[in-house]
């Protein structure tokens, strides 16, 4: 059986030390992100990170010569984790937490927990610096949401370091379909990026396979220049002489009705493996696999719930190799649902959902799967007049596991905990309101959490919907110890 039950914030501290070897868990090295529980090298310690750096994209729908942009209110949030969750050594000295896009600074915070946000300048990506007492914990997340006669939707994405290799699986070949590849490069040196992709019928020939980012710079490219008219894209990303950080937009308008807008984050790495933690389904759907190698992948799905798992109806595929594959979503309620994929060699894989009414206005969400958490998950967002509802969705899998989620609306607002406790192979959800902060930490327990937010807008009848993955938030890092010279 699953276990949530909220605890009032009185108990806040109390019920985040319980966790107990809380730092440890929630350790990273700024420069590897997803491996928080490296060991530590002999001659070296776990000390708090006292620098951190996360890279957003900027309005995503900007920058390209030759291509109009189209204005989208995008809004950058940032915050620390509070100090009840950062426990253990503590960097002294004045800390500091600005967002940065462009020539342009932000506010300066200096209170740990406090969300900040600032405008997103149109074609200049972001990027949100932390100091001193204010870098353990970092994250942020970009957002808008626009519905209008020419786009609708809403993007939420969060902001991350780079990498050297991603997959990012988006768009498709429908008649007003258009995706954009957006490329940052938080790095002082240019870096040469190989751009390649794959469709239903094998490797997709492109006529402008290599890019360069320039140091500290941006660079958007319209994915049907690599992808043409593919109806199941799916893009590898591959970086050398530096690190860049990738994400896809995805707008759709078909004719003359808007039928949805999402940016999404690159897939887990290839794995015999996957699992989708938040997969949101409307009114149809599907998910997308691609396989890397050349061998045939044999694909089977099952829907991981409260009660357990359950094969996902027609719920088996067989996907080429070097090719993609569309797994229809059947048999499901509208929701929000884990998937785990398994396969007899590695892949990738993406779900995604419309929600629409026959040829009313509607929206859509891409569902990356993720990487098991290793340390404290966490997100940051821009505070909005607008209805905004979140849901948090977290998966055990491989064995039960214990979390707490904590979130607040307002900085004046009491922190809300919730704790979590999840039997192998079983999920849940839990509603945080308009949340502007949140942090998902593993407690205890063989099992991995993964974790994603969805995020729902508008009206009933005509809402919006974006699903992104909670960020893994460096806490430690590896130092060196100083041994004096004899």
């Amino acid at each position: 059986m699953n276990r949530a039950r909220l605890v009032g914030p009185a108990r806040l501290v109390a019920t985040v030390a319980a966790a107990g070897g809380l730092v440890a868990l929630a350790t990273t090295s700024p420069a590897s992100p997803s491996a928080p529980n490296e060991p530590t090298a002999a001659g070296s310690r776990l000390a708090p990170v006292t620098s951190a750096a996360l890279s957003c994209p900027g309005p995503e729908l900007s920058g390209i010569d030759g291509v109009d942009d189209i204005d989208v209110p995008a809004r950058i949030a940032a915050a620390t984790a509070p100090e009840e969750i950062v426990t253990g050594d503590s960097v002294l000295g004045r800390g500091e937490l600005v967002i940065r896009s462009g020539t342009e600074t932000g506010e300066t915070v200096t209170q740990r927990g406090i969300a900040t946000s600032e405008d997103a300048r149109s074609g200049v990506a972001s990027e949100i610096v932390a100091t001193g007492p204010m870098a353990p914990g970092l994250v942020a997340a970009q957002e808008w949401s626009v519905a209008r006669d020419e786009i609708r939707g809403l993007a939420t994405v969060p902001c991350a370091g780079p990498g050297s290799d991603h997959w990012l699986l988006a768009g498709g070949g429908d008649a007003g379909r258009q995706e954009r590849l957006i490329l940052t490069n938080p790095g002082a040196n240019e870096v040469t990026v190989d751009l390649t992709a794959l469709g239903a019928k094998g490797p997709l020939r492109s006529p402008s396979g290599l890019t360069v980012v320039p140091a500290r710079g941006r660079v958007a490219v319209l994915v049907d220049a690599i992808t043409g008219a593919e109806e199941s894209p799916a893009v590898r990303v591959r970086a050398s002489g530096g690190t860049v950080r990738a994400v896809m937009s995805d707008m759709w308008l078909d004719g003359s009705v808007p039928a949805g807008a999402e940016t999404t984050v690159p897939t887990a790495e290839p794995s015999t493996r996957q699992i989708i933690p938040g997969a949101f389904v409307g009114t149809s759907g599907s998910i997308r696999i691609a396989v890397p190698d050349r061998q045939q992948a044999v694909v089977s799905a099952r829907v991981i719930g409260p009660g357990g798992p359950s094969p996902l109806q027609g719920g088996v595929i067989r996907v080429a190799g070097r090719s993609t594959g569309e797994l229809p979503i059947k048999g499901l309620a509208r929701g929000t649902y884990a998937v785990e994929l398994t396969s007899d060699v590695p892949i990738v894989a993406s779900a995604w959902s419309t929600d629409r009414s026959g040829s009313a206005p509607g929206d859509f969400a891409w569902s990356p799967s993720t990487a098991p958490a290793k340390g404290l998950l966490g997100a940051a967002y821009p505070e909005t007049e607008e209805e905004r509802i979140r849901l948090v969705s977290l998966v055990a899998t491989g064995g039960p596991a214990k979390a707490n989620v904590l979130w607040r609306e307002d900085a004046d607002d009491a922190w809300s905990v919730r704790e979590v406790s999840l039997n192998k192979d079983t999920s849940t959800t839990v509603e945080i309101g308009a949340a502007t902060t949140v942090w998902v930490l593993p407690t205890s327990g063989p099992g991995e959490i993964r974790s994603a937010v969805s995020s729902v807008g508008g009206v009933p009848g005509s809402r919006l919907v974006s699903v992104a993955p909670l960020a893994a938030s460096s806490v430690l890092s590896s130092v060196s110890r100083a041994h004096p010279v004899p």
